[in-house]
């Protein structure tokens, strides 16, 4: 059973813990709070909201095998002011700099691909020498023409990849033994 531990602001309010993490990032209303609930089989743990930019704090979470699961707020915000954007770069960086979760689990909208912004993060991650797995979200409302260009791009041939669709029993149980072998 998956449950909410806390919100984190910045590095004084982290959570504190000796569990191995994974953290989940991916661009604004990629899906990730949607992901994580269906993770945890459909619960309602993550809130989820239509409009971007709503998760603005480090979400954790714990699963049922006591990995700690991080959600970190979406990059690309769309209606947030320049400083609260600063703000939540700047605690997303700090947490790359100073965690080493054991994946890095980053959120691909499968309808868009990968965007220049998306290309800058995750060459951003590599740097910092993350391990990185992708997730390509919601397939099931991606053309199939979509897809196939989204999965050409040379990071998913290279790296491990999953689709998912919160709707697709199968697709979130591979995701889910994934994140069960940390």
């Amino acid at each position: 059973m998956w449950k909410f531990i806390k919100s984190s602001s910045d590095k004084s309010n982290w959570l504190i813990h000796d569990n191995k993490e994974i953290c989940f990032i991916g661009r604004s209303n990629v899906g990730k709070s949607s992901l994580i609930n269906a993770l945890a089989r459909n619960s309602k743990l993550a809130k989820v909201s239509k409009m971007p930019g709503r998760t603005q704090l480090i979400n954790y979470f714990q699963n049922e095998n006591d990995l700690i699961i991080v959600d970190l707020p979406g990059y690309g915000y769309a209606n947030i002011s320049y400083s609260i954007q600063e703000k939540m770069f700047n605690m997303i960086d700090e947490y790359f700099r100073i965690n080493k979760p054991s994946n890095v689990f980053f959120l691909i909208d499968s309808r868009h691909g990968i965007t220049p912004k998306d290309a800058e993060i995750i060459e951003y991650l590599l740097n910092l020498n993350h391990n990185l797995i992708f997730i390509l979200t919601k397939v099931d409302k991606a053309k199939q023409k979509e897809i196939a260009k989204t999965l050409k791009n040379d990071y998913l041939k290279n790296f491990k990849y999953f689709k998912s669709s919160i709707d697709n029993e199968k697709l979130i149980n591979a995701i889910r033994d994934e994140i069960n072998k940390y």
